[in-house]
């Protein structure tokens, strides 16, 4: 689905993260990744955002659901925090986001989130964390100020990062489950996820809905094993942009994905006119993998525990 959405006929699709790689494929491998040259394009540096992905709060019962979002039932608001790294800080920056989930494990704090570091494009950490509703989201902000303590230990923390962030994007997004396909976001055996994000030109958010539903119906008659969730950002960026989220067990999800193109390109009714409509309402496309990384996730122990191997290993 994302190969051939990003690769359409006639309308190559720019990337705008060049070469490079940020390893954490698994624990403890990226340090070793520290010197290796990364291109990247010039950013102003900002005050890092990770804060805004996590809950503070007093007591679970405050914000019911906040720490179960991570059940394969795609979460209707999520929150996506993006850093870029500074190039030669990848193992002291890993060391201050491994101290974040210390700090809120310590407290006990009633919220999770998930963090991933990109193995294709430049060298860069997301942080997804969601809620039942945006309310659920601002309630979370809300409570972090309630507690002078703890803000005091997540401000040092935070005033490290910016030795080792040269800029930070906070992203909010709204679910579409008519533009998702087999619907799974996150689970206990999730390792990577491949990522697009179309940014739609104004006013052909209809015309590219209609392409996404398009090869839904084409996955579903090609009987594809593959499930990928749709997310609509509400802020934080160009707009109308679309996240198309795959959560993969490895890699073998991609060649299974480029392997069905054929099967799925037989379904779909008209596949030049789609592919026109995709390129007439598409901007540009942008195409990446990200690797979990369980140092520097904040997941509950009831999720944690259905795969300790990796959820828990030092």
């Amino acid at each position: 689905m994302l190969y051939q959405l990003s690769y359409a006929p006639d309308r190559p699709k720019p990337c705008t993260r060049p070469g490079g790689i940020q390893g954490l494929a698994s624990p403890g491998i990226g340090d070793s990744f520290a010197g290796i040259p990364i291109s990247e394009h010039p950013v102003h540096a900002r005050l890092p955002a990770l804060i805004a992905c996590i809950a503070l709060v007093t007591s679970p019962a405050t914000l019911p659901g906040q720490s179960v979002w991570l059940s394969p039932t795609p979460p209707a608001a999520i929150r996506i925090v993006r850093e870029t790294a500074r190039f030669g800080t990848a193992a002291a920056h890993l060391a201050n986001e491994k101290a974040w989930v210390t700090t809120l494990r310590s407290r006990k704090v009633p919220y999770s989130y998930v963090g991933a570091v990109a193995a294709s494009g430049a060298p860069e950490f997301w942080f997804f964390g969601g809620a039942d509703t945006f309310a659920g989201l601002e309630h979370i902000d809300q409570s972090y100020q309630g507690d002078p303590s703890l803000a005091k230990q997540l401000d040092t923390l935070m005033a490290r990062e910016a030795a080792f962030v040269t800029d930070a994007q906070t992203i909010l997004a709204t679910y579409r489950a008519d533009l998702s396909y087999q619907p799974v976001f996150i689970q206990p055996e999730t390792r990577h996820f491949w990522v697009s994000t179309f940014t739609v030109r104004p006013g052909q958010e209809e015309a590219f809905n209609a392409v996404m539903k398009a090869y839904v119906a084409g996955y579903k008659a090609a009987k594809v094993s593959a499930s990928w969730v749709t997310y609509q950002l509400v802020a934080g960026g160009a707009s109308p942009t679309y996240y198309l989220i795959m959560p993969m067990e490895s890699y073998d999800a991609i060649d299974q994905d480029l392997a069905s193109m054929a099967s799925v390109g037989s379904k779909i009714p008209s596949p030049t006119m789609i592919a026109a409509q995709f390129s007439a309402s598409t901007e540009r496309v942008d195409t990446q993998v990200l690797t979990v990384s369980p140092q520097i996730s904040y997941v509950p122990a009831d999720f944690a525990n259905q795969d300790k191997g990796f959820w828990q290993a030092k």
